[in-house]
């Protein structure tokens, strides 16, 4: 067979572009990753006409699978529906109120299908960006955000108000931030759609959370947790009375964490509460309360009311100020088993954070057990993974002799995407309060001594949890030192 052409050199084969356009255009696809054709579109090197028909080029020269026939479906579905509604809003000069909610509209569909798109890819965020030459849509997979699409600029206004008719916002304001919610209903699934808009130069940014309540691996096991740091957290969430702390930055997966402890004591005999902000997920049996601040309902108005609700269990889910930790940390020592994050670096640090918070040292002591906290980093593609070539100087600087054991790197296949990583797995830190860590924080000894208590009692940092999982073959060191900053 012969060899198939690139696509550069197609689209000079078809007078799209020139050689010097394409080496400008590869020169800046290797500084950005994205898509070669929409590079090319955001330089002005090609129209929105080219792009699409450079998309129809590259689907007919992909290899024939499912995931292909299911993307070049959509570049098609969405190209028609891009034109109707382009060719709607230059007839009528602007979108009414019929085009933005009717089910007939090609622009609720065209909608509807960047939504399903994102659904598609496993996406967590769906972001509509203005940009200088257009609309950019980016999905946020694995962590990572990823090009999907340009579409024409005059479509950017139309979008942003089918966005915010889903959201039950103000169509008519485009000078402040708002905020909404929308269920949608996708394959008998219903999934929550947050909805964030807010103003820029140039137009109105929109950021779509995508809340999969069918996805939610609930279980510490699914999530990384290795077997032995699971049998320590089980220890701690069977405990009557006390505090479990799960720290790390937004999108760690500190809720999930949280979920999965939840569900391992949610029975019948248990009272279980929740403050949340928001409520992302149902647990059966539980009752969860989102916080509404315009109506007065604060993390601390709320667990003052449900500590009159008889509870067992109460989930804070965060400690944000000092009337709040203390509420939570009073109702620990009351008899309650009280769960709640904190934004810290690292599971030790949360301890000067919550000193620092105005919390007295003895209160600390007496009523935190456990601290977890953690980051997720993406795992390798099991389909496609590699081994890292013998002489790569990775194994020395883990101390692995290539001839006994491999390392892995992401390559990429239509299962995952081409990025060469599917799914993300859970690299931690476990601190349990020992009575001797208990007597150096009465102290106010500091973390460094903490820590050195901590390392002779056998807590593990998570760089090392991290390094092992490389070692596994479960992620990359590059994916590590990024999740971390740490460098190797």
């Amino acid at each position: 067979m012969p060899p198939k052409k690139r696509i550069g050199d197609m689209m000079i084969e078809q007078g799209l572009i020139t050689q010097e356009q394409l080496e400008i255009g590869i020169q800046e696809q290797r500084k950005s990753g994205e898509l070669l054709g929409s590079v090319l579109f955001s330089l002005g090197f090609i129209s929105q006409k080219d792009l699409f028909k450079l998309l129809t080029i590259s689907s007919a020269n992909q290899e024939e699978s499912e995931q292909d026939k299911y993307n070049a479906d959509i570049p098609q579905e969405i190209e028609n529906l891009v034109k109707q509604s382009s060719s709607l809003f230059q007839r009528e000069g602007s979108i009414g109120k019929k085009e933005l909610d009717s089910a007939y509209s090609p622009l609720v569909n065209l909608v509807e299908k960047i939504i399903i798109d994102g659904i598609q890819r496993s996406a967590t965020d769906i972001h509509i960006n203005p940009d200088a030459k257009g609309v950019r849509i980016r999905y946020r997979v694995d962590g990572v955000l990823q090009h999907s699409m340009f579409l024409p600029n005059e479509l950017l206004n139309p979008i942003v108000s089918r966005f915010k008719v889903m959201g039950q916002m103000n169509i008519a304001e485009s000078r402040i931030p708002q905020d909404g919610g929308a269920e949608f209903a996708y394959k008998n699934r219903k999934l929550d759609l947050r909805i964030s808009t807010f103003p820029i130069i140039g137009g109105e940014n929109v950021v779509i959370r995508v809340l999969d309540k069918s996805k939610l691996r609930i279980g510490l096991e699914n999530l990384g947790f290795f077997d032995e740091d699971i049998e320590k957290l089980n220890a701690s969430i069977q405990l009557p009375f006390g505090m479990i702390l799960v720290t790390g930055p937004t999108g760690s997966g500190k809720t999930t964490t949280l979920y999965s402890c939840l569900s391992i004591i949610n029975t019948v005999s248990r009272n279980i509460f929740t403050l949340e902000d928001p409520v992302e997920y149902q647990l059966p049996m539980a009752r969860q309360s989102q916080i509404n601040v315009k109506a007065g309902l604060t993390f601390a108005t709320g667990l003052r009311s449900i500590l009159r609700q008889d509870p067992d269990v109460i989930l804070v889910g965060e400690m944000r100020d000092a009337e709040t930790a203390e509420l939570a940390i009073r109702a620990s020592l009351t008899g309650h088993l009280v769960f709640s994050t904190i934004h810290t670096n690292d599971a030790i640090s949360s301890i000067a954070r919550i000193m620092d918070i105005g919390i007295d040292p003895f209160l600390i002591s007496t009523t935190i057990d456990s601290i977890v906290a953690q980051r997720l980093v993406r795992s390798l593609c099991e389909e496609c993974k590699e081994p890292v070539p013998p002489f790569s100087p990775q194994y020395a600087k883990l101390g692995i002799d290539p001839a006994v054991s491999r390392l892995y790197r992401a390559k990429g296949c239509p299962a995952c995407d081409g990025s060469g990583f599917k799914g993300r797995s859970v690299i931690y830190e476990i601190l349990k309060i020992s009575p001797r860590i208990r007597e150096l924080i009465n102290i106010k000894a500091s973390l460094e001594d903490v820590r050195r208590q901590a390392i002779s009692e056998g807590f593990r940092e998570m760089h090392e949890i991290a390094l092992e999982k490389v070692r596994m073959g479960i992620t990359t060191l590059d994916e590590v030192s990024h999740a971390t900053r740490m460098s190797f």
